[in-house]
C-alpha cells in the first residue's frame, strides 16, 4: 500500500514524524523478538514508576499508547504526531498532540516524566531534556531509554526491514552524549545501565536506560 503522505524535507522534523507514522506503525512492537525486548524496557519503566498517580506522570512521545496499556495507571500522554495520537485513543485517557520542545504545562507540574525511545527522534535532545526538567517538581524523575542505532540496524537488516536505520532516528545517542545532555539540562543521574545485557558495554547492547532527577534544591 502506498502512502499518500509526501516525504518531508530533511529539516522538517515534525513532518518527518508524521510521515513515518503513516508508513511504519507500531503494530509489530509487541510481537516476536522485537516485542520481547520492548517488554523488557517497558516492564523496567513500569516498575520504576511504581505507585505514582497517573496525573503526576507525563509521557512525552507516547507513540500509539502502548506503555501503560492494560494497567490501572493513566498518565498524561502526548505525541507530536496526530496520526499516532489518533491510534492511541483507544488505549489512553489523557491524550494530546503537542511538541516536546515546548511543553504546554506549567513549571513543576509532574513527579515523573517519561522519554522512552524519544531523544533519538529529535535534533536537539538537550532542549527536550531542559523542558522535561522545567515541568518536573523538585526531586522529580525523568526515565529515559535510547537505542544503540548500530545494533538496532543490524536487527532490522536481519528482519528485512528497510531502511535498516529507523527512518525518523535523526540523532545518534550514546551513553557519553546522554550524560552531557542530562547534565547541561540541570538533571542529575540516579541510575543508568545497558539492556538487555547489563554486564556488557553499550557497543554490543540494544538500549541505554537512564533514571535522572531534578535536584530538590533546583531553582531553574
Amino acid at each position: 500500500m502506498t502512502s499518500s503522505v509526501t516525504k518531508p524535507r530533511p529539516l522538517d522534523e515534525r513532518a518527518l514524524h508524521e510521515y513515518v507514522a503513516e508508513v511504519e506503525g507500531h503494530d509489530s512492537q509487541n510481537a516476536g523478538v522485537v516485542g520481547y525486548f520492548y517488554r523488557m524496557y517497558r516492564d523496567e519503566v513500569r516498575r520504576r514508576v511504581g505507585a505514582v498517580a497517573g496525573s503526576a506522570i507525563l509521557e512525552i512521545g507516547c507513540g500509539e499508547g502502548l506503555m501503560f496499556e492494560g494497567t490501572a495507571t493513566h498518565p498524561i500522554q502526548m505525541d507530536v504526531s496526530m496520526t499516532r495520537v489518533r491510534r492511541a485513543r483507544a488505549k489512553s485517557r489523557h491524550l494530546l498532540c503537542a511538541d516536546g520542545y515546548d511543553l504546554p504545562f506549567p513549571s513543576a507540574t509532574f513527579e515523573v516524566v517519561l522519554l522512552i525511545a524519544v531523544l533519538e527522534h529529535t535534533r536537539d535532545p538537550q532542549r527536550i531534556l531542559a523542558e522535561a526538567q522545567r515541568v518536573l517538581k523538585p526531586g522529580g524523575r525523568v526515565l529515559m531509554v535510547v537505542p544503540n542505532d548500530v545494533t538496532m540496524s543490524v536487527g532490522r537488516l536481519l528482519l528485512r526491514k528497510f531502511p535498516i536505520r529507523y527512518p525518523d532516528h535523526v540523532t545518534w545517542t550514546t551513553p557519553r552524549r546522554m550524560r552531557q545532555w542530562i547534565g547541561a539540562a540541570g538533571l542529575t543521574i540516579r541510575d543508568d545501565f545497558t539492556l538487555p545485557l547489563r554486564a556488557l558495554p553499550f557497543a554490543v547492547n540494544l538500549y541505554f536506560f537512564v533514571e535522572a532527577e531534578r535536584p530538590a534544591s533546583s531553582a531553574r
